[in-house]
Parts: C-alpha cells; sequence; structure tokens
C-alpha cells in the first residue's frame, strides 16, 4: 500500500521520550509498576498510532520452510530498503502497519496504527538480502512485515505526572475491543504537541444512560461518570498510548479523558 512506501522521518525517532515530571506537576511517591515483563511486552506489542511516514529498514520477504504464521526463534529472510546496511548481531523490532484509524466523533483520519509483532537478529548476508532469526515474538508475524530501528524500552517503574487539565477522547485499542478494562491499551486523540509525555495521568469518563431523546445541545451539559484512570505509555505528536490502570465497568471507544485525578 501506498502507506509503506515511506522515507525516513524524525517523528517516529522519538516514538518513546522519557522526560522526567516535573516537580510542580509530579505526585510524589507515585509510580506505575512496570517491573513484569509480561506487562512491559503488551505494551510493545500494542505499537503506536501514526500520521507520519514509518522509517522502516527493510521487510520479511522469506523463510527458511513453508511457515505462515512465524514466532519465536524461527530463521526469516529480509530484503533491506536502498541504502540500508546491517550487521551480524544488529537487532530490529518487527512492524505491521494495520487499520486506519478515524477520530469517533470528528470522522478525521487520524493515521494507522502500527503494532509490533516482534523483534529479530541479524545473522549473516550481503548486499540486500540478509538471515535473521526471531528472537521475541508476541504474537504471530507475517511475510510482508517491515523492520524498524529498535526504540527504547520502557522502564520497570515510570514515575506518574499530573498534567494541567488537557481533555480528550478514547480512539481504539490494539485489539480492537470493544470493553476496555484494567491493564488494557487505549489510544487517545492527544499527543506531544499538546504537551503529552510519557507518564501522564488521565481520568476516564462514561456519560450516564438516559431514557427519552436528549436534545443535542443539552448533551453538553450532562453530568460525566469516572470510570477509570490510565497512564501514557507512549507520546506521538497527536496521539497517545496509555495503559489502563483503574477500571471499575467497561471502557469504550468515544469515552472522554481528562488529565489528572479528578
Amino acid at each position: 500500500m501506498g502507506f509503506t512506501k515511506m522515507t525516513l522521518s524524525m517523528g517516529l525517532i522519538s516514538l518513546f521520550v522519557f522526560i522526567g515530571p516535573s516537580e510542580s506537576n509530579a505526585q510524589s511517591n507515585q509510580a506505575l509498576d512496570l517491573s513484569t515483563k509480561r506487562l512491559r511486552d503488551r505494551i510493545q506489542a500494542s505499537g503506536f498510532i501514526t500520521s507520519k511516514p514509518l522509517p522502516f529498514w527493510g521487510s520479511i520477504v522469506g523463510t527458511k520452510d513453508a511457515s505462515v504464521n512465524l514466532s519465536e526463534g524461527e530463521v526469516v529472510y529480509l530484503k533491506l530498503e536502498p541504502g540500508r546496511n546491517v550487521q551480524p548481531g544488529d537487532q530490529f523490532f518487527i512492524a505491521r502497519v494495520g487499520k486506519a484509524v478515524t477520530h469517533p466523533a470528528t470522522k478525521k483520519k487520524l493515521g494507522h496504527l502500527v503494532l509490533m509483532p516482534g523483534e529479530l537478529t541479524i545473522l549473516e548476508g550481503k548486499d540486500q538480502l540478509v538471515a535473521a532469526k526471531i528472537h521475541r515474538s508476541f504474537f504471530p508475524i507475517h511475510h510482508g512485515d517491515l523492520i524498524i530501528p529498535p526504540q527504547p524500552l520502557l522502564p520497570e517503574s515510570l514515575p506518574i505526572r499530573t498534567h494541567k487539565k488537557i481533555e480528550g477522547i478514547v480512539l481504539s485499542s490494539p485489539e480492537e475491543a470493544e470493553n476496555i478494562t484494567q491493564k488494557e491499551i487505549i489510544f487517545i486523540d492527544r499527543g506531544s504537541q499538546d504537551g503529552i509525555i510519557v507518564g501522564d495521568l488521565f481520568s476516564i469518563y462514561q456519560m450516564g444512560h438516559y431514557y427519552g431523546e436528549i436534545p443535542k445541545k443539552e448533551k453538553g451539559k450532562l453530568p460525566l461518570a469516572k470510570v477509570g484512570e490510565a497512564v501514557v505509555v507512549s507520546a506521538q505528536e497527536e496521539t497517545s498510548a496509555a495503559l489502563v490502570t483503574v477500571s471499575t465497568q467497561a471502557i469504550y471507544i468515544g469515552d472522554r479523558v481528562i488529565s489528572g485525578r479528578e
């Protein structure tokens, strides 16, 4: 597809920018526990939403056998993009460009979901065709998946920051779940251009259920019920990924998010 014919973009280089919270905004003695490797792997695999070109180095074009769903330990063959050179031992993330993401309220196209199904290590090869071994897989890897440079990994403990009031909307989840709960990832329509950084805390709200039709002009005045909290784990320019840390009931696409804890 046209989206995968891409050139290097500085937008993704700063995919995970770990900026410490300022003293004025940080809540003392509060941190998100990410010490469980399984949880960090799930966050990494969930990927991100981007409207910018993806700086990929090559793609998976072959396998040692006829496998379709590839996993950890398997050998694959990569076709590198012109001008890219690798050495044995070099490591890359595996990326897959997924569905287009549309804002649930404005219907504006925000970009594409990029999933991260695994990691691989270069084994050998010259010129544009090289062999690599998948050393980590979070879900099945396919022919055509892209490789991108490794990104900084999440720490085992992430300081939580309460930011000035920023409002947004839940856009989607990587699993396309209808009922989102605790320990799952959500994407929101606010990013680094809005001042969002990794570690920002958001409260999640829903409108109550009302019998009868509510006039459109009155809907903005209706009270909202808090149903959860989430902490940003990666921030792009226009969107962010956040881990749901608290959910008192199911969270849905279109729910409102407000920075801080109210």
